[in-house]
């Protein structure tokens, strides 16, 4: 009974961190209806930058903060330089899609000619164990546990109090009268990709201590990301939270049980049954 209850906080620590990961790629389609198919490698650009932070002598605090601007500067970037010029075409969401993919490529050799093809790991953040309850809870977990759960309760405030959160919310709805009612379109288009990539790149800061860093591990989040988000429905952010959660402790109970070789095969199992009997996911609109 103890080492199931394990498994599933297990489950629950890594359903928070998918789930705000999920929520930035669910972001993305929601607001551009392009699927952004570097973001598992902007999830390793989070693990590496702060590598490369700590390579300098900085402690986790400083790491994170300067990780963050980082990912959050490279976002604008990417969505000013590549994503942006692209919106002139009109099959630009197809075109986008492709170009996402060719940068995720480019990445993932990038950081294997910069970084090695070896692994690399990050400092624990907080080593030990609390008993609880009879319970002996790793204090990473929890600590993992309460950023992911305070990140994505800060977003969601966002979203629904500040102006920049509900004018993504009203292109996510519909662009045209976004535009009418005189919604910025370039603006939300480039705060939106920006944010995705900090919360992916989070997701590689805070998972990194436990999985490590490799320059082609970004497909495996990738895919996991895409899963949760078609679980939950195409743009929805409510949806990719219900399904990140469902999912981490699907994972660890079928990990714990056959291995980690039956994980994706499980969580495809769940999407696909859940498909068949409502093709648009758990929520189908914006959430």
């Amino acid at each position: 009974m103890y080492e199931l209850i394990d498994v599933i906080i297990s489950g629950v620590t890594n359903g928070s961190v998918y789930a705000m990961m999920a929520v930035g790629l669910s972001l993305v389609y929601g607001v551009t209806k392009v699927f952004n198919f570097a973001y598992g490698s902007l999830y390793t650009l989070g693990g590496y930058l702060a590598f490369t932070f700590f390579g300098c002598g900085f402690g986790y605090p400083l790491v994170i903060l300067l990780t963050l601007v980082s990912l959050y500067l490279a976002g604008l970037l990417i969505e000013r330089v590549i994503i942006r010029p692209l919106r002139r075409r009109e099959d630009w969401e197809m075109l986008a899609m492709m170009v996402t993919l060719g940068l995720a490529i480019f990445l993932d050799n990038l950081y294997q000619v910069v970084y090695g093809p070896y692994v690399k790991s990050l400092p624990i953040m907080f080593s030990g164990n609390l008993q609880l309850a009879g319970f002996m809870l790793s204090i990473q977990d929890l600590v993992i546990f309460g950023i992911a759960v305070l990140v994505m309760g800060g977003f969601m405030i966002f979203l629904n109090t500040h102006r920049l959160g509900m004018a993504i919310e009203a292109v996510a709805q519909d662009m045209t009268g976004a535009q009418i009612v005189g919604i910025p379109k370039d603006r939300v288009f480039g705060f939106t990709f920006a944010i995705s990539t900090v919360l992916a790149g989070f997701g590689g800061i805070l998972l990194a201590p436990k999985y490590f860093i490799t320059p082609f591990g970004g497909w495996d989040i990738l895919v996991k990301a895409w899963v949760i988000t078609a679980l939950g429905g195409m743009g929805s952010v409510r949806g990719s939270l219900y399904a990140a959660f469902l999912l981490g402790i699907i994972e660890a109970l079928i990990g714990w049980q056959f291995g980690l070789t039956w994980i994706l095969f499980a969580w495809f199992a769940v999407l696909l049954g859940t498909l068949i009997v409502r093709p648009q996911g758990l929520f189908g609109t914006w959430g």
